[in-house]
């Protein structure tokens, strides 16, 4: 789970033609970039060397194990022990990693990666191509949310010990951005297979998990990687991570100093700001509910597009805004972020609060004296009564099932549940489309397709220019809106504080900072 003021060019991205990440412009060009364009501004002085960072999580680590680890909060814990074959810098272009040169063929159905050389795992087990196959096939075979972003490779070609060509079954726009993430995570092959990896990760980067210190479910101790290749970008000598649910409790170990860094929100920033905190911000998540069963599997009524759309009107997103964020956002319809190719202004008119028209499509669709519908409750969610409350006033009636909050992702996406609430992050288009539109992604439980949506998404795949590709996209999104697969309230500004002598810089693509991000602010 994951929770505007800062613009990055993660706009007019044009997926696989886009003049946005990596700088692709055309299938036939190189990309060769260089890794010092890749480090992080932080200090590499003996002081900054011998400083210790503590963060405050929302939520806990989740399984360490590649096939099973999270973006969104949970990606501070995993990115200190787990390098990624690309990196994803501040305004959203994409850098080397592990992988030094990465370059498609002139269809973009086979990329190509040369390796680092001289990186081994903390095991001692080399890093090399056959370790990228072992770590393509253990996401791809595993259970975890994230296995879509390997899902259009075929087959893991390792050319010699440092390259390897990683063919595809159809052309993905979004694969380069999945390799900065979850997706080109890397651990020890030699760990992989073992069950301890969900507790004990083995991989090549900055940090080792210390296990001894360590507190499953409550503090996670890090220490340097003294063998790691990339010291200057991490000037931290020890990194510490508490689980802290409570926002107050964050808060209140931030202003003591028990802690550096935490994720707050829009009703946080003034007492940050007063305290002399730093207050950063990313539009990167958008909230509201996923109309997940739109052929009416559990909730028969769901299957009616006029239902939907009563549902759309019958939320005040304005509101909700105003109320939790504090104004700290966006209103918006969309699935896509604002500076997206796939993102079309127009569209945020599309439903304005009106429950007296919401309740007239509810008769004409034919449920006038409304229907039951169960929703998993986030104890952690401010709009659960709200939402409840403006349902209840067109027919709507919520039942909450309770949720614990850790467990709430994989709860949602069981099927059990015909709508839910769920706070998702925004980046590249075709990346939202694929986990949340596309049958095979995670936040599509119930797998739904329509006859009308799946030419239009095939259009946008194989568009043969920028041009092409952007009208497809916002052709799928139209459609996407009008027929109510969603009921998008607004893009937020994610609020991650930080301490007066830490400086973080917001990750392009997540909703908190990679551990990469921060540096001693002097």
């Amino acid at each position: 789970m994951h929770f505007h003021s800062t613009h990055y060019p993660v706009a007019r991205r044009s997926g696989h033609y886009r003049a946005r990440i990596g700088g692709v412009v055309a299938a036939s060009v190189a990309i060769v970039l260089a890794i010092a364009g890749c480090s992080s501004p932080a200090t590499t002085s003996a002081t900054a060397q011998n400083k210790s960072l503590t963060l405050a999580a929302s939520i806990d680590a989740g399984s360490f194990d590649p096939a099973l680890i999270q973006n969104g909060n949970q990606a501070q814990f995993w990115t200190p022990v787990y390098d990624t074959l690309l990196l994803l810098k501040p305004d959203a272009t994409i850098a080397p990693g592990l992988a030094e040169k990465f370059e498609y063929n002139a269809d973009k159905t086979v990329l190509t990666l040369n390796l680092r050389k001289g990186v081994t795992f903390s095991d001692g087990t080399p890093f090399n191509a056959e370790s990228v196959k072992a770590n393509v096939e253990h996401l791809r075979n595993g259970n975890g949310q994230n296995s879509f972003m390997v899902g259009s490779i075929k087959t893991v070609v390792p050319v010699d010990d440092h390259t390897v060509k990683l063919e595809l079954s159809q052309q993905d726009p979004a694969l380069l951005t999945y390799l900065t993430m979850a997706g080109g995570a890397e651990g020890s092959p030699a760990a992989l297979a073992s069950p301890s990896i969900a507790t004990n990760p083995v991989g090549s980067g900055p940090y080792v998990l210390d296990t001894k210190q360590t507190e499953l479910g409550a503090t996670y101790v890090y220490t340097r990687n003294p063998d790691y290749w990339d010291k200057k970008s991490f000037p931290f000598k020890t990194v510490t991570i508490k689980v802290m649910s409570d926002l107050t409790a964050r808060m209140n170990a931030l202003q003591s100093g028990q802690v550096q860094g935490a994720i707050a929100d829009g009703t946080s920033v003034a007492t940050a700001k007063a305290a002399g905190l730093n207050v950063s911000f990313n539009p990167v998540n958008r909230r509201g509910l996923i109309i997940a069963d739109r052929a009416g599997t559990v909730v028969p009524a769901l299957a009616n597009p006029l239902v939907r759309e009563a549902i759309n009107y019958a939320i005040d997103a304005k509101g909700l805004l105003k109320s939790i964020q504090q104004g700290y956002g966006t209103r918006s319809t969309q699935i896509f972020n604002p500076l997206s190719v796939a993102y079309d202004k127009s569209l945020n008119d599309e439903y304005p609060f009106d429950p007296a028209k919401a309740k007239k499509l509810m008769a004409q669709a034919g449920y006038a004296n409304g229907f039951d519908v169960v929703m998993p409750e986030n104890p952690t969610e401010k709009s659960n009564p709200i939402v409840a409350q403006q349902l209840g006033d067109i027919g709507i009636r919520v039942k909450w099932a309770k949720v614990d909050a850790t467990n709430y992702v994989s709860e949602v996406q069981s099927g059990k549940y015909g709508m839910f609430w769920m706070s998702l992050s925004i980046g590249d288009p075709w990346w939202d489309l694929t986990k949340q539109v596309l049958p095979t992604g995670p936040w599509n439980p119930f797998k739904t397709t329509d006859p009308a949506l799946d030419p239009l998404i095939t259009k946008a795949k194989t568009a043969t220019s920028s041009s092409a590709y952007q009208t497809a996209m916002q052709d799928v999104n139209r459609w996407l809106v009008k027929s109510g697969w969603f009921n998008i309230w607004y893009v937020e500004q994610a609020v991650y504080i930080t301490s007066k002598d830490v400086k973080a810089t917001m990750h392009a693509e997540n909703t908190v900072p990679y551990i990469r991000d921060f540096a001693p602010a002097s």
